[in-house]
């Protein structure tokens, strides 16, 4: 892990009203947590998260998602 430096593995932010307001929600909303995403990437030696969400059938069949 020391030789990839730092990696996010939380997020926040604050939800918008077009989010909110359809719902009956009229103050604004804070949202945080920790998101398996980055994780994945070190356990599949991924240099960029967008990997986990590309189409490509044949890298989701072959990929090693346990070891």
């Amino acid at each position: 892990m020391a030789e990839r430096g730092w990696i996010e593995l939380g997020g926040a932010g604050i939800f918008r009203e077009e989010v909110t307001n359809p719902v009956g929600v009229d103050c604004p909303v804070l949202a945080w947590g920790l998101g398996i995403g980055r994780l994945a990437m070190i356990s599949l030696g991924l240099t960029d998260i967008r990997d986990l969400y590309q189409p490509d059938i044949d890298w989701l069949r072959n990929a090693r998602i346990f070891r």
